[in-house]
């Protein structure tokens, strides 16, 4: 990839985390960008760096991703290599972290179901436990695509700032985890 077309995906996955209304999949993460306001922008270097660390458009994705979800307002400049590492790294071993935090679960509550009961508006202990550092994001998608908590969440903690951020976050990043179902399913049942 040029510089020019990494910031175009980078400028389609910043919209994707910060707006509502725009989605990268749906929008094949096509965006109003023109090569002569790139040619004008004062940090083009961080681009051209990256685009020559990152040969594919995956890689870049991942980058961008990666950053992203540590903070949605990060600017080109802020972002890093350990975030993109820190999530290489959860990606490459997320069957093992996965059955990890669904043990963490398990010793907090008797039952998974029981964990992701949210009562009087309170936050569950599923959703505590990710807050607390003691779950990964990951797991709280895997968890939504077997149960769709998410929307029930949603009703019931409609008014919780926190929430709305974080359901915001688990809905734009869900599409960018592989993880399979099926897999999750199979630890899951191993542990009960």
């Amino acid at each position: 990839m040029n510089s020019f077309q990494v910031y175009s995906t980078y400028v389609a996955l910043k919209t994707h985390f910060s707006r509502k209304t725009y989605d990268y999949f749906k929008y094949q993460g096509s965006v109003k960008t023109s090569e002569k306001a790139y040619s004008k922008r004062p940090d083009k270097y961080f681009f051209e760096k990256i685009s020559n660390k990152y040969t594919s458009k995956d890689q870049v994705i991942q980058y961008f991703v990666s950053n992203f979800l540590v903070n949605s307002n990060f600017h080109i400049i802020q972002m890093n290599d350990k975030n993109y590492l820190e999530w290489q790294r959860k990606m490459q071993s997320f069957s093992y972290l996965f059955s990890t935090d669904v043990d963490t679960i398990l010793e907090k509550c008797t039952t998974i179901n029981e964990c992701m009961q949210c009562n009087n508006s309170n936050h569950s202990q599923v959703l505590k436990l990710f807050l607390g550092g003691n779950v990964m994001m990951e797991t709280l998608i895997m968890l939504n695509r077997l149960t769709g908590f998410i929307d029930r969440y949603d009703d019931l903690l409609s008014e919780d700032v926190i929430w709305k951020q974080l359901s915001f976050t688990l809905k734009k990043y869900d599409p960018f985890i592989q993880g399979s179902s099926k897999q999750v399913k199979e630890i899951i049942l191993k542990k009960i």
